[in-house]
């Protein structure tokens, strides 16, 4: 029975593996709940401290470019499937912790992808530069940390629900098909 061919398993991994793709790139497109922290900061000998935070609640999804959603692609692969993405997936499912910032190029891309551009206390655009508002944006980064978004596991649990009796009927008709 080693090395048996498991024909219907394996078209229906294969449909799985679509629809997994589909529920991830959906999870990145879907509008949530993110918390957003501002911060005043003063000067604490020969360190910037935040000396008032508020915290708030806004509706957003994970898209900045949309190359991560691009670049999903999961193949089935006979009784498994493969699973590929960017890099940088590995931060947006597990965030950044405190302490540790964003490389300063990578952080100008994402303010110029998501256009963002700097404003005063007023509200009207300011003359900051991209290179100063990415500084900014990453010495709060490193103070507060970013909170992770998994995106996959909701994805996981989904297809594996929705897809459970199909794939059972599928793995218990290439069994019988091999006895």
């Amino acid at each position: 029975m080693a090395g048996a061919k498991m024909p219907n398993t394996e078209k229906q991994i294969e449909r799985m593996a679509v629809e997994f793709k589909l529920q991830i790139q959906g999870q990145l497109r879907r509008k949530r709940k993110r918390v957003s922290i501002r911060a005043k900061w003063t000067k604490d000998g020969k360190t910037w401290k935040p000396s008032k935070i508020t915290k708030s609640t806004y509706t957003s999804n994970y898209k900045a470019s949309g190359n991560l959603i691009d670049s999903v692609k999961v193949e089935g692969k006979g009784l498994d499937w493969e699973v590929s993405m960017l890099p940088y997936a590995y931060y947006v499912i597990n965030g950044r912790k405190k302490g540790k910032g964003i490389p300063i190029k990578a952080m100008q891309q994402w303010i110029k992808d998501k256009k963002i551009k700097p404003r005063d206390d007023g509200g009207k655009f300011s003359k900051t530069s991209r290179e100063t508002m990415g500084f900014l944006m990453n010495r709060k980064i490193k103070y507060f940390g970013i909170e992770g978004f998994d995106f996959v596991e909701p994805a996981r649990k989904d297809v594996l629900k929705r897809y459970s009796g199909a794939l059972t009927k599928a793995v218990k008709k290439d069994i019988l098909n091999i006895i």
